[in-house]
């Protein structure tokens, strides 16, 4: 077993916003488990992770970049998807997740590898 984390980013008055979780005042990257031995796959883990919180409809979520973070001292495959909607986002999710701006998570945010981004798109 292997945990994969995710993100979402959606961009709100020139700010970028991170889908992340709450845990006991701090914020973190929404976590889910990927089983190897049932030929799982990490995007796939992913995604089944996010529907098991709710609803999520990912037509107008755009896959945008894989990178690592830094997890309870390993490091974790983190996708990031680029998303438009965050109220409708949360709402599917159940609020078990919420979007919040960049300047209020420094802290989580240098815990990416950001030398290590794979970006899924050519420019």
């Amino acid at each position: 077993m292997s945990l994969i984390a995710v993100t979402a980013i959606a961009v709100k008055d020139n700010l970028p916003y991170f889908l992340v979780e709450e845990n006991e005042g701090h914020y973190q990257f929404f976590t889910t488990k990927m089983h190897k031995h049932n030929n799982d796959t990490s995007l796939g883990a992913a995604l089944r992770g996010l529907k098991e919180l709710g609803a999520v409809d990912f037509n107008d979520w755009r896959l945008g970049e894989l990178t690592s973070v830094a997890f309870q001292g390993d490091l974790l495959s983190i996708y990031s998807f680029e998303v438009k909607d965050t109220d409708k986002i949360e709402r599917e999710l159940n609020y078990n997740l919420k979007f919040m701006p960049a300047n209020q998570i420094h802290e989580l945010l240098e815990t990416l590898q950001t030398t290590l981004f794979v970006s899924f798109e050519e420019n």
